[in-house]
């Protein structure tokens, strides 16, 4: 009895905190009764995960996976739980429903919005629906106030932006680095076009787009030409893609007539990361065309596979000069924050924070983590809730079994500045994502004459 009511006030008290994150992340009337009612519910089948009888332990356990991701900011760390029974069944119920929601996170974004709204209310729409991060600073206010007709229906992310850019003079680009797509006046004299008269494919949460198409002499044959196929992928913004593979046979182009075109380098493989950051990606195919034969327009079509870092989640230390110890969890990861030292200059100030994180269990999961550990997101935020993203520096310090530890340095901050909150971005699990691809009737431009 004394370790059940332990273990229940250990976990109010997490709760308490939790449920405020979760509560400002998703606005809705009826959320505080909602987040009330799944917080109860959770607690009392966490009692049952220690029940004497085998058969309300399984129920418990089989309920808490099917209420979903809700639960995972719910669920208490596993050093608040002195059962072990309990500690291993918290880990299953944590690990079935993060492969769960990291297989639903790679699906396409959808919106549904009908009717007629002004600009800022309808980009604030799609960032809520779809949990991407969008910036439209950079437009006027009475631009935003600018009312439009929608009609989205399960409609699609990129399908929906292609849209905006074609009812309003508006372009885009992705801020990797912060997770965002930028809004941006499209002016009469900017040289790019709206990017829906491009071809382009969506899959997934994936923007397929025809960057560049050449046909040139191929060297050292006289009836033989090279085409040469340069595509960009797009990733929805709150996905954090690591690299990009395909292989050459797995991509075919063929002509009208079902003439399959032979790829110039059939047996070749291609691993093409993304880097720190990295939302775009142009990668490029060839094939080869004899000249005799040469179709008006071809078709393409195959398979790729991305790497996806899938459901980023949030890890917050509040309070931070005072919270040095302080262990954070999301997901299947602990984050301790080890140190935090301010740095004061003439005009400005220095910031580290150092972390040490550890997951549940390794595998390739973590060992891929290991790998650009260095590359996750963070942030420091004051108490109005000005973020200040990473301007500086971050480095691996230290290295041991299922752990790591990194070094952030934020340069350059404004002197008047003190954020007291550092928050570390952690992906919980790494999934492949597949792509299909497809283009239809691209029209093939004239051979490129080969330099004398």
């Amino acid at each position: 009895m004394l370790r059940t009511r332990l273990t229940a006030g250990l976990f109010l008290l997490a709760l308490q905190c939790l449920s405020i994150e979760a509560l400002s992340a998703q606005p809705a009337t009826d959320r505080p009764a909602e987040q009330k009612t799944i917080s109860a519910q959770v607690m009392q089948l966490i009692r049952q995960l220690d029940d004497n009888q085998r058969m309300v332990r399984q129920r418990a356990e089989l309920e808490l996976v099917e209420l979903g991701k809700p639960v995972l900011s719910l669920l208490p760390a596993p050093e608040l739980i002195s059962s072990q029974s309990v500690r291993e069944a918290l880990q299953r119920v944590r690990l079935q429903i993060e492969k769960r929601a990291a297989r639903d996170s790679i699906k396409a974004s959808r919106i549904n919005l009908q009717g007629r709204f002004s600009l800022q209310q309808v980009l604030q729409a799609i960032a809520r629906q779809t949990e991407n991060q969008l910036d439209w600073t950079q437009l006027t206010e009475s631009q935003l106030k600018q009312n439009i007709e929608v009609q989205f229906v399960e409609t699609p992310f990129w399908k929906v932006i292609d849209e905006m850019t074609v009812k309003l003079p508006l372009t885009y680009r992705i801020n990797g680095p912060r997770d965002q797509l930028q809004f941006q006046l499209r002016s009469d004299s900017t040289t790019e076009t709206a990017k829906v008269q491009e071809p382009v494919c969506y899959n997934g949460p994936f923007r397929i787009s025809i960057d560049h198409l050449q046909c040139r002499p191929l060297a050292g044959s006289e009836d033989q030409e090279l085409l040469r196929i340069t595509f960009l992928i797009q990733v929805e913004p709150r996905l954090r893609p690591l690299f990009l593979s395909y292989a050459a046979r797995k991509l075919k182009a063929e002509g009208a007539k079902g003439t399959i075109l032979p790829p110039y380098n059939p047996g070749a493989k291609y691993e093409l990361p993304l880097g720190e950051g990295g939302k775009n990606l142009k990668f490029t195919m060839q094939w080869i065309l004899k000249s005799g034969q040469r179709p008006k327009t071809i078709q393409v079509h195959g398979n790729l596979e991305m790497e996806l870092a899938a459901e980023t989640l949030p890890i917050k230390f509040r309070d931070l000069f005072h919270s040095q110890g302080a262990i954070r969890r999301r997901g299947n990861v602990s984050v301790e924050l080890v140190e935090a030292e301010r740095n004061e200059q003439p005009d400005s100030q220095n910031l580290t924070v150092r972390i040490a994180l550890s997951y549940d269990y390794g595998g390739p999961a973590f060992e891929s983590h290991r790998t650009w550990i260095y590359h996750n997101r963070a942030y420091l935020q004051d108490v109005q809730g000005k973020k200040f993203w990473l301007d500086g520096s971050s480095q691996t310090t230290l290295e041991s079994t299922g752990k790591i530890g990194v070094l952030y340095r934020f340069t350059g901050l404004p002197g008047s500045a003190n954020p007291d909150q550092f928050t570390y971005l952690a992906p919980t699990l790494i999934t492949a994502a597949p792509i299909e691809l497809s283009f239809e009737k691209l029209e093939l431009p004239e051979p490129k004459q080969a330099a004398p």
